[in-house]
């Protein structure tokens, strides 16, 4: 069954948008950024930056690209995933959990402990952040929509029986 982009609804549409626009700026090097200004007003200085591959923000950044799938294939080709799985469930638990690790890496790049290094993120993780949680946002107003349950975790009151000796 062929799907076109305008018959989506626009929960899915922005999730692929955002899913997108947040997976091509995790390859510009200002993700996170680091500049040194030397010591007394002295003439050496540098700067540099890194992309959102790198460290545990790469975890982060495939969570992204995997809320995304999850959403594309949702969307054009639903009868090609498994019944029974909460996908919407799937793609906003992944869009969550992938922001949030983006934001700590970029909050918390290290400890430089050297004076007049200034590391934090850079313009390309603040819109990285924003594509992130536009993201996050889009996939639970989807999983809102879609009716989808938390799966219940069955609890027994007895504890199972010890095994026999």
């Amino acid at each position: 069954m062929a799907t076109d982009f305008k018959s989506l609804g626009k929960f899915e549409q922005g999730a692929l948008i955002s899913g997108g626009v947040a997976i091509i700026l995790s390859f510009f090097g200002s993700y996170v950024t680091a500049s040194y200004d030397g010591p007394g007003g002295s003439a050496i200085s540098a700067s540099a930056g890194t992309n959102a591959w790198t460290s545990y923000a790469t975890f982060g950044v495939l969570l992204i690209i995997a809320a995304t799938a999850i959403v594309a294939v949702k969307a054009f080709a639903k009868e090609n995933l498994p019944e029974g799985v909460p996908w919407s469930l799937a793609a906003l638990v992944a869009a969550a959990v992938g922001t949030l690790l983006l934001i700590l890496r970029a909050v918390f790049p290290g400890d430089p402990n050297l004076p007049g290094l200034d590391v934090g993120p850079g313009w390309s993780g603040y819109l990285l952040w924003i594509a992130g949680i536009a993201l996050t946002v889009f996939t639970f107003l989807s999983f809102k929509e879609s009716g989808e349950k938390i799966p219940e975790i069955n609890k027994k009151d007895t504890p199972p029986a010890p095994p026999a000796a």
